[in-house]
């Protein structure tokens, strides 16, 4: 129903030109949205060289109009050139939801507008994309330096990571249950606070030292 509510408020966006398609997916379409703390996620598919900036300006306030029912944290909007998602992995930006948790984004999305892209991705295996994503963590590790909000969602990430590879689904309460079947009290912390409103309890050794001991860890397991 909210899908509907969102494909409703979007008909006086249109499509437009340069637009292939608009995508909502995540949290909202899996059943473990939380008011206040999830992010409303949207994935724009443009045609080859258009401009992102223009769209994105067009298209964002829409997007967060039609989502400010739900109270989001954040209206996130990614994107993509169309051509590029024949190998996302290796083209463009390869992000996490198109790659390493692309399951769940071929289970839990709805087109709002345009076609449906998920048949044009790839299926990768773990192995191809895992590396990838654990050297984008540390990258962006440096990168959110001095970035308190930043660095906790990064934090967060690594946790979520860590159940996801232990067989957690994407589900909020599967990854909390998870990490305490895993007994690492850091990272049901970390978990728990993003919960509570995505709270910033954590000063930035912490959870510095957190992130290198953990993507340590699923490296050595990578590379076993």
């Amino acid at each position: 129903m909210r899908a509907e509510r969102f494909a409703d408020c979007l008909k006086k966006l249109g499509r437009g030109p340069g637009l292939h398609s608009l995508i909502l997916y995540g949290s909202l379409l899996r059943g473990d949205f939380v008011p206040g703390t999830s992010d409303v996620d949207f994935f724009a598919v443009l045609e080859d060289g258009t401009d992102p900036e223009i769209i994105i300006e067009k298209i964002k306030p829409v997007l967060e109009e039609c989502s400010a029912f739900l109270n989001p944290v954040e209206v996130d909007v990614a994107w993509e050139w169309l051509s590029n998602l024949r190998d996302p992995l290796n083209l463009g930006y390869p992000y996490k939801f198109l790659t390493v948790y692309q399951r769940d984004f071929r289970e839990n999305h709805a087109v709002l507008l345009g076609e449906d892209v998920v048949g044009i991705i790839p299926e990768y295996s773990l192995d191809e994309v895992l590396p990838k994503r654990l050297e984008d963590i540390l990258s962006n590790l440096e990168r959110f330096s001095g970035n308190p909000k930043m660095l906790h969602i990064l934090t967060g990430e690594t946790a979520r990571l860590m159940a996801f590879l232990s067989g957690s689904s994407l589900r909020k309460d599967d990854v909390l249950r998870t990490l305490q079947q895993l007994g690492d009290d850091e990272a049901v912390m970390i978990y728990t606070a993003y919960l509570k409103g995505r709270d910033e309890p954590f000063n930035e050794h912490f959870l510095r030292e957190f992130v290198l001991s953990r993507v340590g860890k699923m490296t050595e397991n990578v590379e076993k």
